[in-house]
């Protein structure tokens, strides 16, 4: 008579030092694309105020069509500077995200979080982008048909692109407080890493009011160069 045996399974199983050879290379990427985002801050403020200030650049707000004037003038220069800033930052900024959770995963809960707002912060970023770019091409293209449409339509881009990644600071601020107070908690970041991050959030989130938002917008964003940095290099070290 023929016995018949079952074959063990041999599939293999994913190992914890595999499994930890993963986090650590998503966490050190986390930290290349975190300079990364600190350098299209660097890129951004040097370009406001080396050139486009000088040149005469205005808010939309402020004055309308000189602003629409000013992007005729120098759509080529506004799209590099949009691109860098909103896009490249944006991709960059969903694999910090990525990045920072592994690293806090003693903290599930808060990770999870963080990641999520992060990732949110990276999509609003990359839409705030891509609007920008639409609109200064239709808004040019629009001028030489229909001068007052194309100013309508300006300004009316201007405000959603300016809702989604630049007007207000929210959905960066919460990103950052949900990782300042994981690391607070786990430890997996330096302590005054993680009390700058707390502090970036308060100052974002203070955007919401009028009359402190362009300040606080300036400080925020300055501050993330330095925190970016500070992120990126200790993401690689530890």
């Amino acid at each position: 008579m023929t016995r018949h045996t079952t074959a063990p399974d041999t599939a293999p199983a994913v190992t914890t030092d595999t499994t930890d050879r993963a986090t650590s290379t998503l966490v050190r990427s986390g930290g290349t694309a975190a300079l990364v985002v600190a350098g299209t801050y660097v890129v951004g403020f040097a370009a406001m105020v080396a050139y486009f200030v000088p040149q005469g650049l205005v808010s939309t707000l402020e004055d309308p069509a000189g602003s629409l004037d000013f992007l005729r003038d120098h759509h080529a220069q506004l799209s590099a500077w949009y691109f860098v800033l909103y896009l490249v930052g944006g991709a960059a900024m969903a694999l910090v995200a990525l990045g920072v959770g592994a690293r806090l995963a003693a903290a599930p809960t808060l990770a999870r979080v963080s990641t999520a707002l992060g990732l949110i912060w990276s999509g609003m970023l990359i839409a705030s982008g891509s609007v920008a770019l639409v609109a200064q091409h239709v808004a040019v293209e629009l001028h030489a048909q229909d001068a007052d449409l194309a100013l309508s339509t300006w300004v009316s881009t201007s405000v959603v692109q300016d809702a989604l990644g630049g007007g207000i600071e929210v959905a960066g601020a919460f990103w950052a407080a949900a990782v300042g107070l994981a690391a607070l908690r786990t430890h997996a970041l330096p302590a005054g890493l993680g009390g700058l991050a707390l502090g970036l959030g308060a100052v974002g989130t203070v955007t919401v009011v009028p009359a402190a938002a362009e300040l606080n917008t300036s400080v925020f964003g300055l501050g993330l160069i330095v925190w970016f940095t500070w992120l990126g290099v200790v993401l690689h070290r530890r």
